[in-house]
């Protein structure tokens, strides 16, 4: 009884260190040259409806989406449905700054956290352009250990990095992030 209980004392003390110890706020930025304009990597992003096509998340999550609001301005949104049809979280484009910046932020179940993402257009030449991507989220107590602890944080980076090339693959070789060609709008 008495080695349960030292055992359940250590386990209790180890996660206060571990709350303590984690660090609370994910943030990283991951940069990626494409060859095209600034307008058009702005385009690809600020609209819901391309964004879906070169995004990582649908085919990686196993979801759907689909759009709510007006496309391309503030306030729009990617909304997340999982395979019933059921939605269960959503995407909004929250800031704009024409031909240089999209901020987003996300809203999902789960555990309680703020991410944010921006991204950055930055002209090398007038046909290739830096695109750097900013995330950041803010992970409540004791959600920040077990999110680090089961891979989460390194999953969704790992989708960020994706995502990445799949907008380069949208904008360079006219393909959806499964690679499919793109079709043309009639």
């Amino acid at each position: 009884m008495e080695t349960l209980m030292t055992v359940g004392g250590a386990l209790v003390i180890g996660l206060i260190v571990a709350m303590i110890a984690t660090p609370r706020v994910v943030e990283y930025v991951e940069t990626i040259k494409v060859n095209g304009s600034v307008r058009a990597l702005y385009d690809a992003t600020r609209t819901q409806e391309d964004l879906m096509r070169w995004s990582s998340w649908p085919t990686e999550t196993g979801s759907s989406c689909s759009v709510a609001g007006d496309d391309g301005v503030v306030g729009a949104q990617t909304v997340f449905l999982d395979k019933k049809g059921k939605q269960f979280g959503y995407q909004e484009v929250t800031h704009l700054e024409k031909d240089r910046m999209v901020e987003f932020k996300l809203e999902s179940k789960g555990p309680p956290h703020k991410p944010i993402l921006r991204l950055y257009f930055v002209p090398i030449t007038a046909e290739q352009t830096e695109v750097i991507m900013y995330f950041r989220n803010d992970i409540s107590p004791p959600f920040h250990v077990f999110l680090r602890l089961f891979g989460v944080v390194r999953w969704t980076r790992g989708l960020h990095t994706k995502d990445l090339d799949g907008l380069r693959r949208f904008i360079e070789d006219q393909q959806d992030y499964t690679g499919a060609p793109l079709q043309k709008a009639a």
